[in-house]
C-alpha cells in the first residue's frame, strides 16, 4: 500500500457514517452492508420495502439510488417527486439533480456548492426531503413535512 493510499484509507466513508448516523436520529433504520465500499450504505424499513442506497463521498457529493418492486410502485414515488421550481421546494431541492429511468428506478444526486465545503446539515436535509418522497411523507407541494 502507497502512503497516499494509507492516508486516504482512514477518511473513506467519514461523511456516510455521519449522514447514517443523522438519519438514524430521525428514525430511518440503515445498516453497512459487510463488504461494500464504506462510502455506501442501505436505508430499510420503507413502506413496501424497497432497495435505497446511499453513496456519500467525504467531499459533499451524495448520492440515493432507488429500485422500486414495480413499475406502479415505482410511478408513485415519481409523481411526488418535487416540480422545479416551486419556491418552497426549491429550498432543500436547490442542489440537487434527479433522473428516472427504465420505469422503476429513482436516483438524485446532492453537489455541494463548487469551492465550499462539504456541509453535512445541508446534505442531511437534502436527503431526509427525498426520504421523505420515497416513504410517502412527501407530496411535491410543500418543503417537508
Amino acid at each position: 500500500m502507497t502512503d497516499q493510499q494509507a492516508t486516504a484509507f482512514p477518511v473513506t466513508g467519514e461523511m456516510a457514517r455521519v449522514l447514517a448516523a443523522r438519519l438514524a436520529e430521525h428514525r430511518y433504520r440503515v445498516r453497512f452492508p459487510p463488504g461494500r465500499d464504506p462510502a455506501a450504505f442501505k436505508v430499510t424499513g420503507l413502506p413496501g420495502g424497497p432497495d435505497v442506497e446511499v453513496t456519500a463521498e467525504d467531499d459533499g457529493w451524495t448520492a440515493c439510488h432507488y429500485t422500486g418492486r414495480t413499475r406502479a410502485e415505482a410511478a408513485r414515488v415519481i409523481a411526488r417527486l418535487p416540480v422545479p421550481g416551486h419556491p418552497q421546494v426549491q429550498v432543500i431541492f436547490s442542489r440537487t439533480l434527479i433522473a428516472t429511468w427504465e420505469g422503476i428506478e429513482v436516483e438524485w444526486h446532492y453537489l455541494p456548492p463548487r469551492g465550499c465545503p462539504a456541509d453535512p446539515g445541508q446534505i442531511t436535509d437534502a436527503l431526509l426531503a427525498h426520504l421523505a418522497v420515497l416513504d410517502g411523507r412527501h407530496d411535491g407541494k410543500d418543503a417537508r413535512r
